[in-house]
């Protein structure tokens, strides 16, 4: 349930960003812009090289970072991480041409169809459907679907401080995910596929967020 609570909190952090009593300073924060206005900037575009050199010097060193990994994750059942990334690579990629046949021309996104569910229960605006909105039908059929499967399945109730903390963190989440353009989904498994920089420095600055709130939640 804290899941779900999390979720609300995200989606309503995301409309307070582009449509409520922050959207000031989301304007005031995409304001300035780094780079060319007309094309997005990529990382093969600012070293001025060809991309498959980028790519493959990138491919070797996910290589070995992957092989220095192998036999060292813990077994938490399920799917272990190299089963699970394989399936998120090829989903992902089969998620661009399927996008693209309905005329959405970006690949799986999160932050994007929970702001449309928004717009469409909230503002009674039907045209936000659309293809990336049934993400959210998929994540939580795929996951209840593979928690039954490997017994894990169980409705759990969390307690106030819990709720609260989901709550919070959704929203600052939501808040984060709209100023950024994207979150884990939108920019480090999509955007940062295709090299794109707005998507590599906010998936820099998703790691330092994670890891400092690591630090000052875990830190005992």
């Amino acid at each position: 349930m804290a899941s779900w609570i999390s979720f609300v909190g995200f989606a309503l952090g995301i409309t307070m960003t582009n449509n409520g009593i922050l959207e000031p300073v989301q304007e005031r924060l995409r304001s300035r812009i780094v780079g060319s206005s007309l094309e997005p900037e990529t990382l093969p575009s600012l070293l001025g090289v060809n991309p498959w050199l980028v790519i493959v010097g990138l491919a070797l060193l996910g290589v070995l970072f992957l092989w220095r990994g192998l036999g060292k994750a813990a077994d938490q059942g399920g799917w272990n991480w190299t089963k699970a990334g394989l399936a998120i690579g090829i989903i992902g990629l089969l998620a661009w041409p399927a996008s693209a046949a309905t005329g959405r021309m970006y690949g799986l996104s999160v932050t994007e169809p929970a702001y449309r569910y928004m717009r469409f229960f909230v503002f009674g605006q039907p045209e936000a459907i659309n293809w990336a909105t049934f993400m959210w039908i998929g994540i939580p059929l795929g996951s209840y679907i593979s928690a039954k499967q490997h017994g894990e399945f169980k409705w759990r109730a969390p307690g106030p401080t819990r709720i609260l903390q989901a709550l919070l963190g959704g929203i600052v989440m939501g808040i984060g995910a709209a100023i950024g353009g994207g979150c884990t989904v939108g920019h480090s498994l999509t955007g940062a596929s295709v090299l794109a920089m707005s998507s590599l420095t906010a998936t820099l600055g998703i790691v330092f967020g994670v890891w400092s709130a690591a630090f000052v939640l875990f830190r005992t």
